[in-house]
């Protein structure tokens, strides 16, 4: 086996938390013959690190399908806010969820809203806080003072709701931390499932191929031989 092929093996092999003996590979010929030998052996092993590595190459495959970013600056260390759209962000995201059809991480404020609302959240309730037990206990002012401090969170928790517009920093924001983020937040739902549909495991499969053939995913179909249809040596 060349190079590629051997890189496309291994890439595999981590994608899915799996090993593929000699004998197997020596038997691979075309894009099915990846296919069948993986879902062989995924069987009934589904893993923890094999459904990390699905919902990245389900995170790539959608941002550079359906949002247009270059496959080449979609990697692990890739900061979200560098690569995802500032534009419509929001909106975007909302439709990024929806394509992933899994819970996403909710964006969070841009840091200089974020130092803000700490700020005046800290001054507002811990400066009512002292104001109640000064009055209460100095000047024998009602005790209904103590609501101050409860009115200034419901007014942080306000001006909180009023900058959800001045939400869109990805955090985490490297794509690694962030797959295992989403895994995280839908682990109870993912676990229930029968593992990883064959068709799943066959997209996961076809994207690497593309990425490390240089050709457009279209292109890797299960007939393709790796050799003399996608030039892989």
């Amino acid at each position: 086996m060349g190079l590629d092929s051997v890189e496309i093996l291994v890439n595999v092999e981590n994608a899915f938390g799996i090993t593929i003996s000699n004998y197997e590979a020596e038997k691979i010929a075309t894009v099915g013959d990846i296919h069948n030998v993986v879902w062989r052996t995924l069987q009934g092993r589904q893993s923890m690190r094999c459904r990390t590595q699905q919902l990245f190459y389900k995170l790539r495959y959608t941002l550079a399908t359906k949002f247009n970013i270059p496959k080449d600056v979609i990697e692990l260390d890739a900061s979200l806010n560098d690569i995802f759209p500032i534009t419509n962000r929001r909106s975007l995201y909302r439709k990024l969820e929806k394509e992933m059809q899994v819970k996403l991480p909710p964006l969070v404020l841009v840091p200089i809203w974020s130092t803000v609302l700490k700020i005046t959240g800290a001054l507002l309730i811990i400066g009512t806080l002292v104001i109640s037990l000064v009055m209460v206990n100095g000047f024998n002012y009602t005790r209904w003072l103590y609501v101050l401090p409860v009115l200034g969170i419901l007014l942080i928790n306000f001006f909180s709701s009023l900058l959800d517009s001045a939400r869109t920093v990805f955090r985490p924001s490297f794509l690694a931390d962030f797959a295992r983020m989403i895994l995280t937040l839908n682990y109870s739902t993912i676990i229930q499932e029968n593992g990883t549909s064959q068709q799943e495991v066959e997209q996961v499969i076809d994207h690497i191929i593309a990425d490390i053939a240089g050709v457009d995913i279209k292109e890797v179909t299960p007939e393709k031989h790796l050799g003399y249809d996608l030039g892989i040596d």
